[in-house]
């Protein structure tokens, strides 16, 4: 099986290896949002077009929200470490996309009140559907646009959130 995969996606003379980055309003939606503040995220990216339409890779991310009513200085952060899904609607110059990322969120807190520090982060599960549009500006870069729903799947809880991110492609092979 895993040898009827690798000549799969090495027999493919269209594969290509992309990386990017984006960046992103953050917007709390459900519990998550009850004292949390609209947030700021980032996400570098790794694809491998092993068809015309179809992509998988990997993404690592950095997404951080302030605390509501909070007596100095709070914040949360998420950093998603994923790997991605990305099917790739037909277009010429303007590309639609829909997707996934599945895999680990890194969930920290931290608290700064006079003169002390409490931090703290655990590992949870989460799932991202995303949808989006690719724009080639040229042959070597890509304006990407897309939102992505987050749900990070924690003890009892769900933390989720709506992403708003646009960014960069570029071929690396």
């Amino acid at each position: 099986m895993f040898l009827a995969l690798i000549c799969f996606f090495s027999s493919n003379a269209n594969a290509q290896i992309l990386g990017g980055a984006t960046l992103g309003l953050q917007a709390p939606i459900g519990d998550f949002a009850d004292g949390t503040k609209m947030g700021v995220g980032v996400n570098l990216m790794g694809k491998y077009m092993f068809k015309e339409n179809m992509a998988v890779g990997l993404n690592l991310g950095y997404n951080r929200f302030g605390i509501e009513d909070s007596d100095g200085d709070a914040s949360v952060s998420m950093i998603p470490i994923t790997g991605l899904f990305e099917y790739h609607f037909e277009g010429s110059t303007i590309k639609p996309y829909v997707g996934a990322d599945l895999g680990f969120y890194s969930f920290g807190y931290k608290f700064q009140y006079g003169g002390h520090t409490e931090k703290d982060s655990e590992i949870y599960f989460g799932l991202a559907p995303v949808a989006g549009i690719l724009y080639d500006i040229n042959d070597n870069v890509t304006f990407c646009a897309n939102i992505k729903i987050h749900n990070v799947f924690a003890e009892g809880d769900t933390y989720s959130w709506i992403g708003i991110n646009a960014g960069v492609i570029i071929p690396l092979k």
